[in-house]
């Protein structure tokens, strides 16, 4: 299913990939993500996240913003920023993202050490990694059954409906 098939009212967990997509305004999902968080704006849908789902897009935005700039693999950046230091006070377009996120009106869901014990599990019942074994937890420890994401691994998960965002050279 696609984000513009989101119920009114329904409550939806936004996963990182979302707000890359929304921040990245080459993207071929930027309209799509955008268009779906207008909808979380004007309370049409109520859109979830997580702290640690913020600081994963801050990051990934901050990491796309070094590639641009630095001829490198982009494997090779975290260790490349932390011996340039100079170069990582120039990244500036991922300082916005928290404060953008926190204005579309999205309910963040701080991360306790219960979320992330509690997660472990679903590393080896749906062989996820860490973050996305998260975010199933604090889902589950809210009762979300809805995700907006274009990560196919939440497939895999009998009791979730999964919302992708579509190119913009698609047809719907």
């Amino acid at each position: 299913m696609f984000l513009h098939e989101i119920e009114i009212g329904q409550r939806v967990f936004i996963d990182a990939n979302i707000f890359v997509y929304h921040f990245s305004k080459d993207s071929r999902f930027n309209k799509s993500c955008r268009d779906f968080l207008l909808r979380i704006e004007n309370s049409e849908v109520h859109g979830v996240t997580s702290a640690a789902v913020i600081m994963e897009a801050t990051h990934r935005i901050m990491m796309s913003e070094a590639s641009s700039i630095i001829d490198i693999e982009v494997k090779n950046l975290p260790k490349y920023l932390k011996q340039h230091h100079d170069i990582v006070k120039q990244l500036t377009k991922h300082l916005i993202v928290p404060g953008k996120i926190a204005s579309l009106g999205i309910e963040t869901i701080p991360i306790i050490s219960s979320l992330i014990e509690g997660s472990q599990v679903f590393k080896t019942r749906y062989g996820f990694l860490s973050n996305d074994a998260l975010t199933l937890k604090v889902m589950e420890e809210h009762k979300i059954v809805a995700i907006a994401s274009n990560d196919l691994d939440f497939e895999r998960v009998e009791w979730l409906k999964l919302y992708c965002a579509f190119a913009n050279d698609d047809v719907l």
